[in-house]
């Protein structure tokens, strides 16, 4: 995929992550294909939105990407180096350099230890600074994320949601990384703390340079906060672009309905709002369809749809996407708006 001669920070190619499941005598029995196939390029600095219904695959390229999960096959390029197969040791300073916010604040901190131990904990593990430094440090992190430095006395237990995640931020920010991966950090809060937690990741990013992968399901959100956003379907990409080129303009048919999904505050425009309804249920992962993964679902589809495994392509500056039928389709809907 051409990226416009940005710099790339994190890269992957033809990325699949497949679960084995067994039955009750411990024997395999199938592959949960939750990533399959993925080519991706984020460049450095931008905030790359990942949205797909839940099961799509998200949050485990996500963690695959980062290395907390072994890639079943493919390659995973952090600037420019290729980290695929490293293990053990090597990886740490990778693990330094790409941290995640976790999408439950409740469970994502340690009810045993207070914030200061929690903090101190990942410092310890990067391994680069003194003893005598890390309650400074702590202090300036908290700072940093709209808390007091006496809260590092406290416990997880004695705070609200939002703020539990801007404890788990000042985590994953104390090591310095370089790429975070924001795994639905907001969908666990109250819709009035949401908008406080992405403005202030938007002015860390801004102070820090950092690059994002934001994995969210609330669609308006992840279009402010975004430059670019991928649409996945049952492990695969199927549309990328840029953030309001893919609003304005989405090309496939599953973009489309997911899309035209977001609810509409004002009743009179909703009732005359055009809605895509998906005909057919989602198919389980573990029994993908052959060939496009969508072609179950789509009133598009051809006979070369069930065998062919569609490649995402660009079809304008930037907006790439996977479906044999594009070409078809965008014809059709041009006949459509001339009538």
């Amino acid at each position: 995929m051409d990226q416009n001669n940005h710099e790339i920070l994190l890269e992957a190619k033809n990325l699949c992550k497949y679960f084995p499941t067994k039955d009750f005598f411990g024997r395999k029995k199938a592959e949960v294909k939750a990533v399959d196939g993925i080519h991706l390029a984020i460049r450095k600095g931008e905030t790359f939105g990942l949205v797909g219904e839940s099961g799509c695959g998200k949050s485990t390229l996500g963690r695959t990407l980062i290395r907390m999960y072994e890639p079943t096959s493919g390659s995973i390029h952090f600037k420019g180096q290729d980290i695929t197969g490293w293990k053990g040791k090597k990886l740490l300073p990778i693990h330094k350099q790409m941290q995640i916010i976790f999408q439950d604040p409740y469970s994502a901190l340690d009810p045993h230890l207070n914030v200061r131990e929690i903090i101190k904990e990942s410092l310890t593990a990067g391994g680069s600074m003194p003893v005598s430094e890390m309650d400074g440090r702590i202090e300036e992190l908290l700072k940093r994320v709209g808390m007091k430095p006496d809260d590092m006395h406290k416990y997880a237990y004695e705070f609200s949601g939002g703020q539990r995640q801007r404890i788990g931020i000042a985590r994953a920010l104390s090591v310095e990384p370089e790429f975070l991966l924001c795994d639905e950090p907001i969908s666990a809060l109250d819709v009035s703390i949401q908008a406080q937690v992405v403005n202030m990741l938007e002015e860390l990013q801004e102070e820090m340079g950092l690059t994002y992968l934001f994995v969210a399901h609330d669609l308006s959100m992840v279009r402010h906060i975004s430059t670019r956003i991928g649409v996945m379907y049952l492990g695969r990409l199927v549309e990328v672009a840029d953030s309001d080129e893919l609003y304005e303009n989405p090309l496939h048919p599953y973009t489309k309905a997911l899309l035209s999904a977001i609810p509409v505050a004002d009743p009179k425009i909703a009732r005359i709002t055009n809605r895509v309804v998906l005909t057919g249920d989602l198919p389980s992962a573990m029994d993908v369809p052959s060939g496009c993964h969508f072609h179950t679902r789509c009133k598009y589809a051809e006979n070369g749809c069930k065998e062919s495994v569609p490649e995402l392509r660009e079809i304008s500056p930037g907006h790439y996407v996977s479906c044999s039928c594009i070409q078809g389709i965008m014809q059709n809907e041009s006949n459509t708006l001339e009538k």
